[in-house]
């Protein structure tokens, strides 16, 4: 069951009324109960694993809280993360490691023929077993008193809103919520629900409507030009932020209107003036956890400069198989390490130029990020290395910009009019993320207004993604991106 689906429509109503008839005491049980519900719509086996993670990590983290020796706790830590890394491995990267094995060894003048190994991998697999890794290394470090409740970890682990994509929960940061559930308030309620609108808008109007481009290029990038697979790769950025972004403001949105804060996990990403601060904007979940959980683990930057870029190193290379069993996700990672240690090494002489001459504002600044962003992201979406490397080395070419009068545009998955609702939308949600970068944000402003005003707006709004959205066959029970990691 994904967010756009009909089933959520029916399930996400049914679901908050239940629990707010409930006395809250008895409320975690109905949301736990609603979750594994939820998530048994992906399928019965899947469900048995997150019980089965779910009650071994429980009963770790309560043995973690007893144990007295700090070699006992390192065992048991070790024995966790071991654990849950471990049928991440299994299901996520058996196959890849058997055909890398194979590969090596071919190398050497040995051919193996790898078995074939392949199994389903189940949905939002790679979140929560980061978020179990957390949480046992949370307890492990005193930062987090061990859960006594099973009820409550079973529903920290399995909440509907984060399950699937994430945003990656920490234990200090949703566990008293659980434990505590708040009032019913309306005005949380209305503010989840224009959350979850936003999210859908960017999902169904900016996301879906980008990516037909998006597909049609990268599907067939040897017969488009540089202008186009550009474009494609322009559009693909817009693509999978507006996507993973509505994904985690409807995920948001669904938890505030049960009085449950989840945190945040974008922060307008492409006004970033640097590749490291794009980090500390982008997936905030998954990149705060990497740093929490490896990189400082590792020595972050304490242990000398060669260390630290090696330490830096080390982290995207994780996320970039994190992300996928795949060497494209890999040197992806590994290109945004490299990102990371150029911009260390050459912080010194563009502090000199940007504050010494003025030679590169703000705006161009955010310009050359983006652009680097986006050269990594195309190895994101490519089929492999080899793929990405042929697709940007067409883009090198010499532009053709009359792509952008002769027709060529219409032939890319969109017509005109779909061709200028997503220029409307992409400037819309630009907009927006300005706005929010100078402090400005819509909903309390909007909140401010007449009634009238604001049930003009908010039925505006719906009919828009209503209207304009991706709908039929193909499109309205598509999965989001991040879906698939």
């Amino acid at each position: 069951m994904s967010f756009q689906s009909l089933g959520f429509v029916l399930f996400f109503p049914c679901c908050c009324l239940v629990y707010y008839c409930l006395p809250r005491r008895m409320r975690p049980a109905w949301l736990l109960a609603a979750s594994y519900f939820f998530y048994l719509c992906c399928g019965v086996g899947f469900a048995a694993l997150l019980a089965v993670v779910t009650l071994a990590s429980y009963l770790l983290g309560r043995a973690l809280g007893c144990a007295r020796t700090r070699r006992g706790r390192r065992l048991l830590l070790a024995a966790g993360v071991a654990g849950a890394a471990g049928i991440l491995a299994v299901f996520k990267y058996a196959g890849f490691a058997l055909q890398a094995a194979a590969d090596l060894l071919h190398l050497f003048g040995i051919t193996v023929a790898p078995p074939a190994f392949s199994l389903a991998l189940p949905v939002g697999l790679s979140f929560y077993t980061f978020q179990v890794i957390g949480y046992l290394a949370d307890v492990y470090r005193g930062n987090l008193a061990p859960e006594r409740s099973l009820l409550r970890y079973g529903l920290f682990v399995s909440f509907f809103a984060h399950i699937l994509s994430g945003p990656i929960a920490r234990g200090s940061q949703l566990l008293p919520q659980l434990e505590h559930p708040a009032p019913f308030d309306a005005a949380g309620v209305r503010d989840g629900l224009l959350l979850m609108l936003w999210g859908c808008f960017e999902k169904l109007v900016v996301a879906d409507r980008a990516g037909l481009v998006v597909d049609t290029v990268f599907g067939g990038y040897a017969a488009y030009g540089g202008t186009e697979r550009l474009l494609a790769a322009v559009l693909y950025a817009v693509q999978l932020y507006a996507d993973f972004a509505g994904y985690s403001h409807i995920a948001q949105g669904a938890a505030g209107v049960l009085g449950i804060r989840l945190a945040d996990n974008f922060r307008q990403p492409y006004l970033a003036q640097t590749v490291r601060e794009f980090w500390g904007r982008w997936h905030i979940s998954l990149s705060s956890w990497l740093r929490d959980y490896i990189y400082i683990p590792l020595g972050g930057s304490r242990r000398g400069r060669l260390r630290q870029y090696v330490n830096l190193m080390v982290t995207f290379l994780v996320s970039g198989l994190w992300h996928g069993a795949a060497w494209h996700f890999v040197f992806w990672g590994g290109l945004h390490a490299v990102y990371q240690i150029a911009g260390r090494l050459t912080a010194p002489l563009r502090t000199r130029i940007n504050l010494g001459q003025g030679l590169l504002p703000r705006w161009a600044r955010r310009l050359v990020t983006f652009g680097l962003v986006t050269v990594a992201w195309v190895f994101f979406r490519a089929d492999s290395v080899h793929q990405a490397l042929s697709y940007l080395g067409g883009i090198a070419g010499w532009p053709d910009p009359w792509v952008f009068t002769n027709g060529t545009l219409l032939g890319l998955g969109l017509d005109g009019w779909g061709w200028f609702v997503l220029f409307c939308a992409v400037l819309l949600l630009v907009g927006v993320d300005c706005l929010h970068e100078r402090g400005i944000r819509l909903r309390p402003v909007l909140a401010r207004q007449p009634a009238a005003y604001r049930w003009i707006v908010y039925y505006a709004a719906a009919a828009a993604v209503l209207v304009f959205g991706i709908w039929g066959p193909g499109y309205a029970a598509a999965n989001f991106v991040y879906f698939q990691f």
